[in-house]
């Protein structure tokens, strides 16, 4: 699913920028661009313009009895210079399918009170790995040509959050960058401070899999449970917060 920019007519196409294309219909995937003052005008309030239109769409849907799960919103820049949102909702049992349709519907009818323009509306179901594999395509390896996660977060066009997770879906995995970047400091800590590789990987693996049953909190009160985890060669002062 996707909340696109609006088109030509109200974000005008810069004709200088691919002007060595010669005669052509306009199109992002070619390298045309929007005009640069129009594209950065859209982009600067995208973010809270989405605010406002989800949360009009989801009390609507919400009036109706039934409660729309959004797992995942996504912000991405269109080929065009400018942003489109990936909203990812549950759609797993029945009163969740029907959820997001109404909410689907909703998004597509009000869009334009928002400065938005097409609205994807096929709602298909995708299992947990699938969806994420797709994510993941788009927004860290640049699927067919898109920018990488990397190069999104250095833009100026993008908003401050440019990937939400929900609450909900956090909760449940327990997966938060909290705890990321957890496993980071460890997989590095272990890293430089192993005499030994085969000793680094253990310890990595081992974090990986929660099998030391560590959380991040446990090193604030105590750093000497990271010595007696990683031996003698551990820092003696941690900072992880």
């Amino acid at each position: 699913m996707a909340v696109t920019a609006p088109g030509a007519d109200e974000l005008p196409w810069d004709a200088e920028h691919c002007a060595a294309l010669g005669v052509h219909h306009h199109s992002g995937k070619l390298g045309c661009r929007v005009q640069r003052v129009h594209a950065r005008a859209w982009n600067e309030t995208a973010s809270a313009r989405w605010r406002a239109l989800h949360r009009r769409a989801y009390q609507e849907v919400r009036r109706r009895g039934l409660k729309p799960t959004m797992l995942v919103r996504a912000f991405e820049r269109q080929h065009r210079g400018v942003l489109h949102v990936h909203p990812v909702l549950a759609f797993t049992r029945v009163e969740e399918r029907l959820a997001a349709h109404l909410y689907a519907e909703a998004l597509s009818r009000l869009a334009r009170d928002y400065g938005f323009g097409f609205t994807e509306r096929r709602l298909r179901p995708i299992s947990r790995r699938g969806a994420a594999a797709y994510l993941s395509a788009y927004f860290v390896t640049g699927k067919k040509g898109k920018e990488t996660l990397q190069e999104s977060v250095r833009s100026p066009d993008m908003p401050r959050s440019i990937i939400h997770v929900s609450v909900e879906l956090t909760q449940r995995t327990g997966v938060t960058m909290r705890e990321l970047r957890f496993r980071r400091f460890v997989y590095y800590v272990a890293r430089e401070a192993m005499t030994s590789l085969e000793e680094a990987r253990t310890i990595a693996t081992l974090a990986q899999a929660d099998a030391l049953d560590l959380t991040i909190d446990a090193f604030v009160p105590s750093p000497r449970l990271l010595s007696q985890v990683l031996g003698r060669n551990a820092p003696p002062v941690l900072a992880c917060r």
